[in-house]
């Protein structure tokens, strides 16, 4: 970091007593009463659940909750593993585990299997996760025409604009606006990869990660320069451990090429599901609790320490190498967009798709049949369920896309038992800064256990969450609101 941070200190200090947070507090110049309260808010810091957990994602939930959890000591919130699902983990001295066939792996070692994935543009044939074997599959070309000369800054923001590349974590909000506006402002300028991935039903950016990190990195890269940013930070959930690990491994390998054109780190995120929302996100990276802040002003003007920050998804700059090696014209009459799909198909994983494609053939692609399905979760937690299986898969229509899960539940499933883990999981994940979102949270647990179908008083629940201060309150009721709509057409 440019300026010290509390997290990595911390990080380094564990297990933690009064008196080490006082001397991490000391070194990075913060008050007491601010490190004890980031001590307090982040789960790693607070000590972390011990025994064997069940991941409490969506498919678990379809899968005979109540069963599974007599399996294990406790619970522990979705880590992208939908398409294993259910699944377990084990938290052991220190130590933790994905419980797999043949014995558990430690997170340090697991990645998502590499057979899950489907596609050839964002996807590689194979694992690509030593330099040289990236170049032979044509990597690096735009970073080098940039490095030559060959390609202007400009030139980079002008191929994203006529693409139409629009951001993919979720907001869909078009790239280059946020590249141009982040160059107006003053340098220092930064660049921030929110690889933070915590919206049940999502494994594509956890994929990426694990698989293919140089194109990730070489999309970074190329945006970094493209805003004149001076630094690069990698923010990615504390959890993937295994991605973490082989970044830091790409981004070394970068280096002794001489291709690390701007100084890049990995950062371990908070670890929170609030930390995927861009502004809590720059909260945690300055040592601070994670919690949104007020906008305007917005990243691109005032962002980490201050300074102009281009934050963006991992698939969002994923896409930039590809935009400048088929050209956007190309790229955009073939558009490619990862889809996490999970539950109730014959083959769950993650399929590159055309944008637009129709729900169903993407279900069909993973080897579901539509018609036997009671409904699909489109979008995560912060989704939509829905039965419009003609509905196209593409930003700005009637549906929220979200970062593009997709959980679908066959006829015996009870979606009551999937929508109160998404309830719960709201719950327990409101930072509570604002009013709305922690109150609305609660009692929307609370109507969701007693099954309650008023839709006064779920149009009330909703008018109390949209006065959010984030997405996260904002879009809590949504999966409740549209599960009462599929009930009543069914």
């Amino acid at each position: 970091m440019e300026k010290p941070s509390l997290l990595p200190l911390l990080d380094r200090l564990l297990p933690l007593d009064e008196a080490k947070v006082a001397e991490a507090a000391r070194l990075v110049g913060v008050p007491l009463a601010q490190a004890f309260g980031v001590v307090a808010y982040y789960p790693r810091y607070r000590g972390l659940p011990q025994g064997r957990l069940l991941v409490d994602d969506p498919v678990a939930r379809a899968r005979g909750f109540a069963r599974l959890r007599q399996e294990a000591e406790g619970t522990y919130p979705p880590l992208g593993l939908e398409a294993l699902s259910p699944i377990y983990l084990r938290f052991q001295n220190g130590e933790r585990f994905v419980e797999v066939e043949g014995g558990p792996v430690p997170f340090a070692e697991f990645r998502l299997p590499f057979s899950l994935a489907h596609g050839k543009r964002l996807i590689p044939p194979e694992p690509v996760l030593e330099l040289p074997a990236y170049r032979a599959l044509g990597g690096l070309k735009g970073l080098f025409a940039l490095q030559k000369g060959h390609l202007t800054p400009e030139g980079v923001m002008a191929a994203v604009e006529k693409a139409g590349l629009l951001g993919r974590g979720g907001a869909a909000f078009p790239t280059h606006l946020k590249m141009r506006a982040v160059v107006r402002g003053e340098a220092p300028r930064y660049l921030v990869v929110n690889a933070d991935e915590s919206e049940p039903g999502n494994f594509k950016d956890r994929f990426l990660l694990e698989h293919h990190p140089f194109l990730l990195l070489e999309g970074a890269l190329l945006a970094a320069l493209a805003v004149g940013a001076t630094r690069v930070y990698l923010y990615v959930r504390e959890e993937f451990q295994a991605a973490i690990l082989g970044l830091e491994k790409a981004v070394e390998a970068l280096r002794e090429a001489g291709l690390l054109l701007i100084p890049t780190e990995v950062f371990r995120s908070g670890g929170l599901y609030i930390c995927g929302e861009e502004t809590a996100l720059l909260e945690s990276m300055e040592g601070k609790r994670a919690e949104p802040r007020l906008k305007p002003p917005f990243p691109v003007e005032k962002g980490l320490w201050g300074r102009p920050t281009l934050v963006q998804n991992v698939e969002t700059l994923a896409n930039l190498p590809l935009i400048l090696r088929e050209g956007p014209e190309a790229w955009r009459a073939q558009e490619p967009k990862l889809f996490s799909i999970s539950g109730d198909v014959a083959a769950p994983g993650l399929y590159e798709l055309i944008m637009g494609t129709p729900l169903e053939e993407a279900l069909l692609r993973a080897g579901g049949e539509p018609q036997e399905l009671k409904a699909v979760l489109l979008g995560g937690a912060a989704g939509v369920f829905t039965r419009d299986f003609a509905f196209p898969l593409r930003f700005k229509e009637k549906l929220p896309l979200g970062a593009g899960a997709i959980v679908a539940f066959g006829r015996g499933v009870d979606l009551w038992e999937v929508l109160l883990g998404l309830a719960h999981f709201f719950q327990e994940e409101s930072c509570g800064k604002c009013f709305p979102c922690p109150l609305g949270t609660t009692v929307q647990l609370e109507l969701v256990k007693r099954r309650e179908r008023n839709r006064d008083l779920v149009a009330d629940l909703a008018q109390t969450l949209r006065g959010s201060l984030c997405g996260l309150g904002q879009s809590a009721y949504w999966a409740y609101q549209s599960l009462l709509e599929v009930e009543g057409a069914a």
